[in-house]
């Protein structure tokens, strides 16, 4: 796919469900809490074509798409896939 950044993460960390934050900064979409944080806050991040507006949201199973991949979206153009293993 084009336009799209493809990142890994651990299955482990999914399963054991992981804040938003911390989700998104291990996966290196935002290089800090801080900014993962912020993005959040202002509404500027979706998982899966949802808004995430809470950030003590937990990340687990329930949100794969097929079983192994989220879909971060970072304003309307910044898109990333990340697949879980």
């Amino acid at each position: 796919m084009n336009g799209i950044t493809k990142y890994d993460f651990e299955l482990a960390k999914v399963q054991a469900g992981i804040d938003v934050v911390a989700f998104l900064a291990d996966a290196k979409i935002f290089s800090s809490k801080g900014e993962a944080r912020k993005t959040v806050q202002a509404a500027g991040l979706s998982i899966n074509r949802k808004k995430v507006e809470d950030i003590a949201l937990k990340i687990d199973s329930s949100f794969l798409l097929h079983g192994k991949y989220l879909l971060v979206s970072k304003g309307k153009k910044t898109h990333y896939l990340v697949k879980v293993s």
